[in-house]
Parts: C-alpha cells; structure tokens; sequence
C-alpha cells in the first residue's frame, strides 16, 4: 500500500512535517495560501496545488488522509470549511494545530455529519521535533487510530513520542495542559536568572552558567539547552524583547483549572507575568520570550485567539 497524504498548512511546522514525511518516503500532496512556502514543499519533493480541491481530488486511496497544521484560530475553521467541499465517507482528516479542544469537539461532529473521521493532534517538539521527529498526542476513534493513522503519527514522531489518549478532544486537552506546564517552567527559568543579574554577582557568564546546569543538575533538559543556544547569540539578551507573546493555551488551561477547582497557582502566575511584561522591561521576560522564539520562533505579538 502507498504511503500518501494530503497536507495543508506550509508554515515553520507544517513545512518541517512534511520534510520528514518525504524522508519516510510518504507521497505527500501539499496546500499552502502563500506561493513560496509551495514552491520550498515542491523543491523538496511534495507534490502541491493551488487550491484544496486540486489536492484533494490528487489523492487516489479509497480512505484519504488529510493532515492541517494550518495556526490555530479562524484560520484552520476557514480551511477545514473549505476541505469539506471535497471528502468522502471514510476520510480521515488529523487537526495539529494548538486548538481549544472544545472546537475540536464541534469539528469532530460537523465531519462525522459527512462520514468523515476527524483526529485532534497535539503536536510538540519545536521545529526540530517538527523535522526530526514530534511528540505528538492523539484524540478520537480509537479503532480508526489503530488500524488507519498509528503508522503515520509513529513516522512522525520522535521515538516513543506518540500516543492515543482518548475520544475527541483529549489531543487538544492533553497538549494545552502541556503548554501550560512549559509556560511555568520557563517563568522559572526567567525569575532565576533575573535574580541573579540583579544580584552582587550580575557580571555571571549567563551561557556559561546554563551550559553547565545542563550537564548533569537536576534542572537540565531541552528548555536549558534552548536557553544556552540563545545566549550564545546574545549574552545579555539585549536584541530580545521583553514582551512575551501567548497562543492562548496558558490562558484556557487557568480557566479550566477554575472551573473544575484545580489548584494551579504556578501557572496562572506565569499566564499573568506575560500580561505583565507588556510594557514592561523585564530581564525574566526576556528570558522567556528568547525561549519562545528558540524552540518554535514564536513572535512577541502572539495574542490569544478569543
């Protein structure tokens, strides 16, 4: 059987992911708004379209696969739209971006109306998780995940990377509550260097200081290599701005948190330290926003999708 799929959504993600599906040696059919991010898909080997129906109607199984990681928000409504001019009973369509699960949930139904099998995916690791291998969690028909789209979430996704973690929603669900984690472990990251440069010891080699915790301390981990790669290009993070931008996911976490009377106090502080670092010149929000634009090349001006 052919390994072929329809991808829409060409942004830093999408174009990685499909970079690794060809080194998979999937047959990939791209769509993307932006003509240049086409003709990049194209170079590598995809085979793209300019318009979601050319595409659609280019895949030949009988049980098509359509994979989005078109940005989260009106965007990917406005996609998913338009792709159901164009499936067909037994499709399957996968949802990556960072969506608020609770639309996923209405996604799902509006497609199940056609027949069609819809997939919520949250999908982490960055861009280099995105071309080497993701971490990538899944919600929805547990029988159709199995016996349909284990395989390409296992091609895409880093060793052990990947899993099933209920009906739909649960993909959305499980990467938000991930979010919400990584927003507070970087607002950790940030205080703690803040503290030292406000200290006696301030003229600390901030690079030097991170490459070392990441060599056996119990802080050490990709978020600290991350660190280190951004101070090697900036010591004092003077180029960085000081605003943090939010996709929203710390946002919905705090509210889910209050409404089902979770605790979750560390990370409702580091959802209200991004509000505050607008207009505010804050080393520690430096340190998260140089973060962001390390691992996933996040911009300051990210506001949540309302």
């Amino acid at each position: 059987m052919k390994k072929e799929i329809g991808f829409i959504g060409l942004g830093s993600m999408g174009l990685n992911m499909v970079y690794k599906l060809l080194d998979e040696d999937y047959i990939v059919h791209a769509w993307n708004r932006s003509e240049g991010a086409r003709l990049e898909a194209e170079k590598a080997g995809a085979k793209v379209y300019e318009s979601i129906g050319e595409m659609a109607k280019a895949l030949k199984e009988d049980e098509r696969l359509f994979w989005s990681m078109v940005s989260a928000g009106p965007a990917v409504d406005e996609v998913l739209t338009e792709l159901k001019k164009y499936v067909r009973k037994g499709d399957l369509v996968v949802e990556g971006a960072n969506s608020f699960y609770e639309d996923s949930v209405k996604r799902h139904d509006e497609f199940a109306s056609l027949g069609v099998y819809y997939f919520d995916a949250g999908v982490s690791g960055g861009l280099g998780g995105a071309r080497n291998g993701a971490c990538i969690m899944i919600g929805g028909d547990k029988k159709i995940f199995d016996e349909h789209l284990e395989q390409i979430v296992k091609d895409l996704a880093i060793e052990d990377g990947y899993g099933y973690f209920g009906e739909t929603g649960a993909g959305h669900y499980v990467k938000m509550v991930h979010n919400a984690i990584e927003y507070a472990m970087m607002q950790a990251m940030g205080e703690g260097m803040n503290l030292i440069s406000k200290s006696q010891y301030k003229d600390v080699d901030f690079e030097k200081l991170t490459d070392v915790w990441n060599h056996g301390s119990i802080i050490e981990g990709r978020l600290m290599g991350f660190l280190k790669d951004a101070l090697s290009k900036d010591n004092n993070l003077e180029k960085t701005e000081s605003e943090v931008g939010s996709l929203g996911t710390g946002e919905w976490s705090v509210r889910e948190a209050l409404k089902n009377e979770v605790p979750f106090s560390a990370i409702a502080g580091s959802v209200f330290a991004r509000y505050n670092s607008r207009g505010n010149d804050d080393f520690s929000a430096k340190v998260v926003q140089a973060l962001r634009v390390e691992f996933g090349g996040h911009n300051s001006q990210e506001r949540p999708q309302k």
